[in-house]
């Protein structure tokens, strides 16, 4: 049952997305990142309630939307943004909380979340404004679904071997290196079919880079739940837990690959 409502799940969210990452204008794939972005957000300031940690809300929304915004429209200035919006967080804390007690937790857990889930989804907006950026973003989520898919039937069809049973006991070994082969085999199939002008070697580097920042994201996000004792961010999926547990090896992949990206479309790729 569980199987079939992640197959559902995916069959209905999987081309909405392509669609958006492949032909959405830019104010449309905004609006498409919004939700996604925010429900993942609010997962993990609901997790770090559990924990007694409680930023104020309301200012680490409209700050993360403001960073996206930036990102869509005035990329250059993305790195100020990030820092003005992080000393801001700091400020609210400052302001808000009678108790100084309060204040390193209440500070560290809004611009710590700034940076695990505001940073990732304003670049994946920057990526894809950039140079065959539809493309290279198409080709990561592409990557993560492989890796998912390999380390999940792998896992459950022959896995023995547990990789971190004290943060995440349903991961495996074989999970594991099924799903680094598998993506890094698509991923160089696909960068020969779509990226042709680029040096072939990058074909299994940038696989190689994405799907170990990737597994690293997912381990990352199993340890913060098991710090918030819960199972999943969230039900909001049916048969996939949380839109958190969806996006969390997309949280460490996106930086890697955006700066691996950048580097390629300086001319750094080229045979």
């Amino acid at each position: 049952m569980d199987l079939l409502k992640r197959v559902l799940t995916a069959a209905i969210l999987i081309p909405a997305v392509v669609a958006l990452v492949l032909w959405a204008p830019r104010w449309l794939f905004l609006l498409g990142v919004l939700p996604v972005a925010l429900l993942a957000l609010w997962e993990f300031l609901e997790m770090a309630s559990r924990v007694g940690t409680a930023p104020a809300r309301l200012p680490v929304y409209l700050l993360s939307v403001g960073v996206w915004t930036v990102a869509a429209y005035r990329p250059e200035e993305l790195f100020a943004a990030v820092v003005a919006a992080s000393f801001l967080l700091f400020a609210v804390s400052l302001l808000r909380r009678e108790m100084t007690a309060e204040v390193f937790w209440a500070a560290a857990t809004g611009i710590f979340s700034l940076l695990y889930l505001g940073v990732p989804w304003a670049l994946a907006i920057d990526l894809r404004a950039g140079p065959q950026g539809q493309w290279a973003l198409l080709y990561l989520l592409l990557l993560i679904w492989v890796g998912d898919t390999a380390a999940y039937f792998a896992g459950r069809g022959f896995g023995r071997h547990k990789l971190a049973p004290g943060i995440s006991p349903g991961k495996t070994v074989e999970g594991t290196v099924a799903s680094l082969l598998l993506t890094v085999a698509a991923g160089f199939y696909l960068f020969r079919a779509w990226f042709p002008d680029m040096a072939a070697v990058h074909g299994v580097l940038l696989p190689l880079v994405v799907n170990v920042a990737g597994q690293v994201g997912d381990l990352a996000e199993s340890a913060l739940k098991r710090s918030a004792g819960v199972k999943d961010s969230s039900a909001l999926l049916p048969g996939h837990g949380g839109v958190l547990d969806r996006v969390d090896a997309l949280l460490f992949a996106l930086p890697a690959l955006w700066y691996y990206w950048s580097l390629l479309t300086r001319g750094l790729g080229q045979p």
